[in-house]
């Protein structure tokens, strides 16, 4: 066991050695023009000039030897790592954007079939059945967790790639939440729902990963981020909407096409993943793509020759066979080209690799369905309208063509509660951009897991006061402000901003595809069992005892990420992760 001194080393000292130091100057430009002509029949030679291709490899191999390159290159190296977001570059940004979009579809859909709940189920004569709007809120989550996450995958083999998947996916999106809006019966809703979270999973698996591989090492926890900011940006207009279209649940449903629309024309801005174009032996694509998200030739050929050279070493460590030789040949892609989508799949639970991944990234994932957030996302209308309801305001819709509410709008304190509590998700997810990559991910979670504790108990017992006054007094509070911060610093960006980045290039998308259907399998039986749940723990004590059991699984995450979550991922390159799943989490820097 490692002293606690010796658990907090710093990310540079957890790096893998780089495979680079262990050649020297000379041997390095041989080996580097040995690789550059084994890919000048595919293409490299007419994207990147050898002696770039060399200068490149050396600064790879010492970022500090940079004497001999000219001022203007010297200056693009030295500043990319105090560089923030709005200073790079902009394919860079647009990429990063497109996988914002991808989000918003995600959180904008999940309100908007919360807050048109009510209208659907009178029109439908099924609002008091238990089951079937279970099933339907639960729809899109249990076929993307068992079919949407494991296409992402196949979609983006052969010649295929991030891009043409993510375009597939939102395509999906659009044409079912505009079918959606245009149903007759529920069970047409249902199937529609089915087919949306095909697409929803499919786009979760993808654009999160396609965001890991464009990112800088330095900024990549913040960027990958924005796939909770925006996610939490479209629950808040999804709830805004309420007011846009006057509650009509059917036009309300429809609003979440837009961002589904927007998203059709943003894959087309922005360019491939290098690293998926390297796994496909595209050295010539990989290097344009670089090109255009780093900014200069020096600093693209400085990652394509690291990121190969990683790679190689990588995939002989994962072999059980030594690295000695890794400049030699491309067996990467020899193994990547002899595995099938099983044998990958196999792969991820028997490599010890693969297996320390899987565990932490099914605990990050598993740990945003326990901590309770979504119970109050999905139902906040059910517990926010037992306030309003036992405090006199009426909230139940009555318009069977176009449901509306029966009080002004203004008036309702159910559609206030769920416009703030999306708000508040949404700004309190802002602060983690500046602190997911100094502080760590890790820390972020432990912090968020026992701060929800605390609030949720506090919020389950506020729920047994008799007077109604105090109790939306203290309820709205804690659920709105206190609670929805302590999630949106740790537990709402870090599991998707974690499991991009853990997997090896070579199971990426098997390992992403794995982490999603946790996470939304996991939401898809909370929303499909916790009205059975509340009806089980009684009509009176009902929501606070329901609270009650989600802060005891807020407890039990806390101390599964605590021992088996490791850390130390912030500001490493995604070829360096090898060096910190073979250790321990207890061992882990905190």
């Amino acid at each position: 066991m490692e002293t606690m001194t010796g658990r907090h080393r710093s990310n540079t000292e957890r790096r893998l050695p780089n495979p680079l130091r262990g050649r020297t100057p000379d041997e390095l430009e041989d080996d580097v023009r040995q690789f550059y002509e084994r890919q000048r029949p595919k293409g490299l030679a007419d994207v990147v000039e050898v002696e770039v291709l060399v200068k490149g490899a050396l600064v790879a191999q010492d970022p500090k030897n940079l004497a001999e390159l000219p001022h203007a290159e010297q200056k693009a190296i030295r500043f990319e790592h105090k560089a923030g977001f709005l200073q790079q570059t902009k394919d860079l940004k647009v990429t990063i954007l497109t996988t914002a979009c991808a989000a918003i579809i995600q959180g904008w859909q999940q309100s908007t079939i919360n807050a048109s709940s009510p209208g659907w189920k009178l029109e439908w004569g099924i609002e008091n059945w238990n089951y079937i709007p279970g099933l339907i809120d639960a729809a899109p989550w249990i076929s993307g967790s068992i079919i949407g996450t494991w296409l992402s995958d196949p979609l983006q083999e052969g010649r295929y790639g991030r891009r043409p998947a993510l375009l597939l996916s939102a395509i999906v999106c659009a044409a079912c939440v505009i079918g959606s809006a245009r149903c007759e019966s529920w069970q047409a809703l249902l199937a529609c729902r089915l087919i949306l979270g095909i697409g929803i999973g499919a786009k979760a698996s993808i654009a999160p990963v396609f965001a890991a591989e464009a990112a800088v090492d330095h900024l990549r926890g913040r960027l990958l981020m924005m796939w909770q900011v925006f996610d939490t940006f479209g629950i808040f207009v999804g709830f805004a909407c309420v007011w846009v279209v006057d509650q009509n649940w059917r036009v309300l449903l429809g609003t979440a096409a837009i961002p589904a629309l927007i998203l059709l024309f943003l894959v087309f801005l922005c360019p491939e993943s290098p690293r998926f174009l390297i796994r496909q032996g595209d050295y010539a694509g990989a290097f344009t793509s670089l090109r255009h998200l780093r900014g200069t030739d020096i600093q693209a050929a400085r990652d394509l020759y690291y990121i190969h050279s990683q790679l190689q070493v990588e995939t002989a460590s994962l072999q059980g066979r030594s690295a000695h030789e890794w400049w030699k040949g491309e067996l990467y892609q020899e193994e990547v080209r002899s595995k099938s989508f099983p044998q990958r799949v196999w792969a991820l639970f028997v490599l010890p690799r693969n297996r320390r991944a899987c565990l932490a990234a099914f605990l990050v994932m598993a740990s945003q369905q326990l901590c309770g957030i979504n119970v109050l996302s999905f139902y906040s209308s059910t517990l926010f309208g037992s306030l309003a309801h036992e405090n006199g305001a009426n909230v139940e819709c009555e318009t069977p063509n176009s449901p509306k509410c029966n009080n002004p709008l203004e008036n309702t304190k159910v559609v206030w509660l769920n416009f703030g509590f999306g708000l508040a998700n949404f700004l309190f997810t802002i602060p983690a951009y500046r602190f997911i990559d100094w502080r760590g991910r890790r820390l972020l979670l432990l912090i968020s897991l026992g701060g929800m504790f605390f609030t949720l108990a506090a919020i389950a017992g506020f729920f047994r006061i008799q007077n109604d006054h105090v109790k939306i007094g203290l309820v709205a509070p804690f659920a709105i402000v206190i609670f929805t911060l302590f999630y949106g610093i740790g537990a709402g960006p870090v599991p998707f901003t974690f499991s991009a980045e853990v997997f090896p290039l070579a199971f990426r998308e098997v390992g992403m595809s794995f982490s999603v259907m946790v996470n939304f399998l996991g939401l898809g039986l909370l929303v499909l069992f916790v009205p059975a749940l509340t009806d089980a723990f009684g009509p009176h004590n009902g929501q606070s005892n329901l609270l009650f059991l989600f802060t005891g699984l807020n407890a039990l995450a806390f101390i599964l990420v605590f021992f088996l979550v490791p850390s130390g991922t912030a500001r490493v390159s995604l070829e360096d992760m090898d060096a910190i799943f073979p250790c321990l989490a207890s061992t882990a820097s905190s």
